[in-house]
């Protein structure tokens, strides 16, 4: 127990959720696995790919917030102050990977809990037990025989497309309405507009795309909600520049202290 301690006390936030991530990837944790009703018609559509692929959602997720906080902050300050510019956004963005890392965690965790039967379970994962059973007879346990879905086929609970497309779009648009002044209301209102439209189009695509069920959509953006609260109440600060001018002063005055000495 005291080594345990003295391990944790060792580690940080981001150590702390990273090795949970992993765990969870590595499937340390024991996950479960939700049954199916033979032929149920809401598991048997075909699997028809992604209208917004994974990669293109982390690459957008991930770099657009930065590339428009380094736009906004150095209007918003003037060329005079770029070292305080980029300190403040990469400061937030910091923060707001970290708010991701949450999210994507907390969703993969439920995931491998829940083990959800997705709308193309039949065609994809083509269970031994849908054989032989008949009727409305449910099945509670199953293997799967396409060995590529064996790890697929029941992660349809929550959707991490809509719980990460919504954190950042909301995100985004939130940091334009307190730091976006300097751009313009018209460009601002724009920017916003698109960044929720596009998060309520990723969602509505996963249902089309018949990857998740109405419900899993659902979820995922009730999971985006407290985490990204979170970000920007508390790791964030309400996007406030105070405590990074502050320690910028500091710094200065610094080697003013020691010529004086």
């Amino acid at each position: 127990m005291d080594k345990l301690k003295y391990f944790w006390s060792k580690t940080n936030r981001w150590h702390r959720v990273i090795a949970l991530f992993v765990l969870v990837e590595l499937k340390v944790i024991p996950g479960g696995q939700l049954g199916f009703q033979c032929n149920d018609p809401a598991l048997s559509h075909p699997y028809t790919g992604d209208t917004i692929s994974w990669k293109w959602l982390m690459g957008i997720t991930l770099l657009l917030p930065l590339v428009i906080m380094l736009i906004v902050e150095r209007q918003c300050n003037g060329s005079e102050k770029n070292d305080l510019n980029k300190k403040n956004a990469l400061r937030w963005y910091k923060e707001y990977v970290y708010g991701v890392l949450i999210n994507l965690t907390i969703v993969q965790t439920l995931k491998l809990i829940v083990g959800s039967p997705r709308p193309h379970f039949f065609d994809t994962c083509q269970p031994e037990e849908a054989i032989t059973c008949v009727g409305s007879d449910y099945i509670s346990s199953y293997t799967c025989t396409k060995a590529y879905w064996l790890s697929q086929s029941d992660k349809s609970f929550p959707s991490g497309h809509t719980s990460l497309g919504l954190h950042a779009a909301l995100f985004i648009a939130y940091y334009l309405h307190r730091r976006g002044a300097s751009v313009g209301r018209g460009v601002v209102g724009g920017a916003q507009i698109v960044c929720v439209l596009c998060a309520a189009w990723c969602g509505v695509s996963r249902v089309q795309d018949r990857r998740h069920h109405w419900w899993d959509v659902l979820a995922g953006a009730v999971i985006a909600a407290p985490i990204l609260f979170y970000t920007i109440k508390s790791l964030c600060k309400d996007f406030s520049c105070t405590n990074i001018t502050n320690e910028v002063r500091q710094e200065e005055a610094k080697p003013l202290d020691n010529n004086s000495q």
